[in-house]
């Protein structure tokens, strides 16, 4: 058993012909996580329950179905994220399938979890099935499963008529149950969600939509159909903030005119405000333009940076626990601090530039601190698209 992410080479030494691949989508907050630790039969510390969803990237984790058979759930970010942008959610989905079809590994499946108690399907649940339905392609609906959750937090009367409306209502689930799509009900717990698991060790692999465009097709993902989605959804926006900020403007003029400097002030705040708004709507349009090459590129990045992180967090802790230690010695007198500070080694910093180098305490903690922050993921890429500042990195093996 394993729950650990692993790329598509990975998975790919470790595949046999029996084994099966589900993707796990739907909302952040619609049980992905937990339905995932409930297959593999244990908790896999996956699971969000705050308001910031967990799942920030696409991940696999494998059990073992049977002597036989090995299962590979894909865990995915919804586009609902607290802390990802949606284009930012569709880059990582696009990457994974993109990745796992040029290695000629293909899914099983796809199961769809929504809450069965939102009362509506609206805003971005909605936006999220749109764009599910267009990175699936009409060709994949029969290897889909439709699953609804948390049927222990309504009344069967109202899980049952909201049902009715997601299969009976055309932008809903209706064009997808049309075209065999399976409608099923996840009640929380592993029998539910084997039961579910069940009909994918049947089926025939699937190349969805998404992964002939980008591969076969060499797209661009903002030229695919769940790209073209996406796009449409952030002109809407777009035109809606223009307005906003048209509005402003010239309520703003007229407080000026009127030397109204308490309304202006703030009219101007609000200005800002829509602009910033504006301003990253067009940047995150941008970033679907992007083929499957650069998305690699950007990932083995992301990689790369984040092993170097890592190693900074670890010489960090090593370094407070060698302080830590001599701290213990000189309270109980068996070392004065001279003593110690003469008996340390300096600690030596790992520089991605120039290699390791001897630097004191206050150098290499001020250091790590500034390797160990968030790495800012749209510099790198425009960096790498020739849209922004070169970044200098030091090739790591996988």
């Amino acid at each position: 058993m394993s729950n650990t992410p692993m790329s598509p080479q990975t998975m790919k030494l470790s595949l046999r012909p029996t084994d099966v691949i589900v993707a796990v989508m739907g909302l952040t907050g619609s049980g992905k996580s937990t339905f995932i630790s409930q297959c593999v039969g244990q908790n896999l510390g996956i699971i969000g329950h705050g308001l910031q969803g967990f799942t920030q990237e696409v991940s696999c984790h494998m059990f073992t179905y049977s002597e036989s058979v090995n299962v590979y759930l894909v865990d995915t970010p919804g586009f609902d994220d607290t802390t990802l942008t949606d284009s930012d959610v569709l880059k990582a989905i696009a990457t994974w399938m993109g990745d796992t079809y040029q290695n000629k590994i293909m899914l099983n499946g796809i199961i769809y979890l929504h809450r069965i108690t939102d009362p509506r399907m609206q805003g971005s649940a909605l936006k999220n099935l749109h764009i599910f339905r267009k990175l699936c392609g009409k060709d994949a609906f029969k290897n889909v499963t439709l699953a609804t959750t948390m049927w222990e937090a309504v009344s069967l009367e109202d899980g049952e008529r909201r049902e009715r409306e997601l299969l009976e209502t055309p932008d809903f689930w209706k064009p997808m149950y049309q075209k065999d799509a399976v409608v099923a009900r996840h009640y929380n717990n592993r029998q539910s969600a084997m039961a579910i698991l069940e009909r994918f060790m049947r089926k025939e692999p699937i190349v969805t939509s998404l992964q002939e465009e980008m591969v076969n097709g060499k797209k661009e993902l903002v030229d695919t159909e769940a790209g073209m989605e996406l796009n449409t959804e952030y002109r809407k926006i777009e035109e809606r903030l223009k307005k906003d900020l048209e509005a402003t403007m010239e309520g703003l003029r007229a407080a000026l005119q009127e030397k109204d400097k308490e309304t202006a002030a703030e009219l101007e705040r609000c200005r800002m405000e829509v602009n910033e708004k504006l301003n990253k709507v067009q940047m995150e349009r941008e970033d679907l333009k992007v083929d499957l090459a650069k998305l690699l590129a950007a990932t083995k990045l992301f990689r790369a940076m984040a092993r170097s992180s890592n190693q900074a967090v670890n010489e960090m802790q090593q370094e407070r626990n060698h302080n830590t230690s001599g701290d213990d010695l000189r309270e109980h007198g068996k070392l004065s601090k001279e003593e110690t500070t003469a008996s340390a080694p300096r600690p030596q910093s790992y520089d991605p530039n120039g290699g390791y180098s001897n630097r004191t305490s206050s150098d290499q903690s001020s250091a790590a601190k500034i390797r160990t922050r968030p790495a800012r993921k749209r510099d790198m890429v425009k960096a790498i698209f020739g849209r922004g500042p070169r970044v200098e990195v030091t090739e790591v093996d996988d």
